[in-house]
Formats: structure tokens, C-alpha cells, sequence
């Protein structure tokens, strides 16, 4: 028998709408994350750098940023603001990253002190 206007339909509870809408969303977001991916120029081999940064040249800090840069989409940063070694960022605070690269300053910072970190306690 074919559905008519007046026959019942079950409606979904509030519950169920909220479990679907999240299961598409976490699906969505989930096929956008796997699409993404970097163009090939993008992609970056991860510079051969000594494990603990505060032995860098300003060669391996010119190194380092352009690949965080590059491999986390960030504007590109003036290596003229970054002139000094390994020693000399150490010194440094978020906010002078902050100062010198207002988009990506905070990243630079936190990815400098994890790898101070796992040099001072590895």
C-alpha cells in the first residue's frame, strides 16, 4: 500500500537528529582531513638539523623556519628577523616570536621548545 499523507511516520527523537548530524560532521571533516593533503611542492623532507637546538648555526635556524613554514602553511617569514644561532632563540620569549611573526609566531615558538625540550630531557 502506497504512503499516504495521513499515515504515521515515526519522527526521530532530538537524540538520534544530534547523533546523525555528528556522525556526518565527524565524517565530513574526516574525508576533508584525508583530501587535503600538501601539494608536492609543499611536501618537505624535514632538514637534517643537530638534535639539540641549542648547537644550531644561523644556517639551521634559516633551515628550520622555512620548514615549519612550509610544512604547516604558514606566510612566509622574513629570515632577516631571525638572524642568530640556536643559543640566541633560546632567549627568546612567545612574544618576541609573536613580534617577529604575528601568523605563526606562537607555532615557531612551542615547535623550538619541544625540540629544546626533548634535547634537555631525552
Amino acid at each position: 500500500m502506497p504512503p499516504t499523507i495521513w499515515q504515521k511516520r515515526r519522527c526521530p527523537t532530538f537524540l538520534e537528529m544530534i547523533e546523525s548530524y555528528s556522525q556526518q560532521a565527524y565524517l565530513q571533516k574526516a574525508k576533508s582531513r584525508l583530501a587535503v593533503g600538501l601539494p608536492s611542492d609543499r611536501k618537505q623532507k624535514e632538514p637534517h638539523l643537530p638534535s639539540d637546538p641549542r648547537q644550531w648555526s644561523r644556517e639551521d635556524v634559516a633551515k628550520w623556519i622555512e620548514y615549519v613554514t612550509t610544512t604547516h602553511r604558514l606566510p612566509t617569514v622574513h629570515l632577516d628577523r631571525f638572524l642568530m644561532n640556536g643559543k640566541a632563540l633560546c632567549l627568546m620569549t612567545m612574544d618576541m616570536f609573536v613580534s617577529r611573526v604575528p601568523l605563526g609566531g606562537k607555532l615557531l615558538y612551542k615547535d623550538f621548545q619541544l625540540r629544546l625540550n626533548r634535547a634537555l630531557y631525552s
